[in-house]
């Protein structure tokens, strides 16, 4: 079972969009179109995210595919951290301009503690999720300038 971590600093992000709007992850095809249309000032940052990818992949197709593939893509990452790497705090930068939430929680999972993060954009999103000793438990969970800071106990 999955226990809610509240994230200070995260009460204003989405306020930017409308109720009516679906958001998170798991949006269709039409309302990502309006959403689109809705907000174009975001279409220079579209086209410098499109113009990264071009890069990125402009290498060798087989080594693009195998990263984009993988679990180990900027979008879905794990992290396994001993107890000092977790007394120490963990950062993920993120991008505010297109956050719309921020979800973070944890559960206990074969003796180790898993905590993972959800930031949900327009456009998809990013998973993480770090493994810590099962006796720690986020402290507490700061999100500023960008970065959320996790604390553990």
């Amino acid at each position: 079972m999955w226990r809610k971590v509240e994230v200070v600093g995260s009460e204003t992000l989405g306020e930017e969009l409308d109720d009516d709007l679906d958001r998170g992850l798991d949006i269709d095809a039409e309302t990502m179109h309006q959403r689109f249309l809705a907000d174009l000032p975001h279409l220079e940052s579209a086209k410098n995210n499109h113009n990264e990818v071009l890069t990125q992949i402009s290498g060798r197709i087989d080594e693009s595919k195998t990263n984009s593939r993988s679990l180990d893509s900027d979008s879905v990452a794990f992290d396994e951290l001993d107890r000092e790497a977790a007394k120490a705090g963990f950062d993920i930068h993120l991008d505010m301009d297109s956050l719309t939430e921020l979800s973070v929680t944890t559960s206990i999972d074969d003796g180790r503690r898993l905590v993972r993060v959800i930031a949900p954009e327009r456009f998809g999103g990013m998973i993480r999720t770090l493994s810590v000793p099962a006796s720690m438990d986020v402290e507490s969970a700061i999100i500023s300038d960008g970065v959320l800071h996790l604390n553990f106990d």
